[in-house]
């Protein structure tokens, strides 16, 4: 979380100037479901520069959106509700895009999106798990944005497997020693 906040300090000028203009955290989500399109578009045609370009974007908006909401005083359950679901329609674009672009891929892809969903899941439950683990969203964008400039897609989608897979774990047994379910987990 400290990261988090140091990056949302660094963003402070740009989410004053976003509000100032009226550009709402909604507004920043709502344009990174309109470049889903064409993101999706360059993966899927193997149009390597276009899709990295509008995919780091996208990603920097989902980061934007969250720094002007808590920077400028904007959030809402609602703002919160629709980020969280915005991100999800993302991720299960990008994977089904590169399941349909990659044919050798469909099956990581399809676990690397389980797994992805399920870290979030339980965050949504317990919002105080949103930052645990190693496998958080902002890491698993940063693996697969690195894994694909380096054209190591499939080693990206193992590690953001396995990262999803630990930090379930490890949120798991937070939320056990919360409600101090040891004997009952397994």
């Amino acid at each position: 979380m400290h990261i988090r906040k140091r990056i949302y300090r660094e963003l402070q000028p740009l989410t004053k100037f976003l509000k100032k203009h009226g550009i709402t955290p909604n507004i920043i989500t709502s344009t990174s479901l309109i470049l889903l399109p064409p993101t999706c578009y360059f993966l899927i045609n193997h149009q390597k520069a276009p899709f990295l370009t509008l995919f780091i974007l996208i990603s920097f908006l989902d980061a934007l959106d969250g720094a002007t909401a808590e920077n400028e005083n904007l959030k809402t359950q609602f703002g919160q509700f629709y980020d969280a679901f915005a991100d999800r329609i993302v991720e299960g674009a990008i994977y089904f895009s590169l399941a349909i672009s990659y044919e050798n891929l469909i099956y990581l892809s399809f676990v690397a999106l389980i797994l992805s969903y399920l870290t979030s899941y339980i965050a949504s439950w317990e919002r105080s798990l949103k930052y645990t683990g190693i496998g958080s969203r902002a890491g698993r964008l940063l693996i697969f944005i690195i894994a694909f400039a380096i054209e190591q897609i499939y080693y990206g989608l193992i590690i953001i497997s396995i990262v999803s897979l630990i930090t379930i774990f490890h949120r798991l047994l937070k939320i056990g020693k919360k409600y101090k379910l040891k004997k009952d987990l397994f």
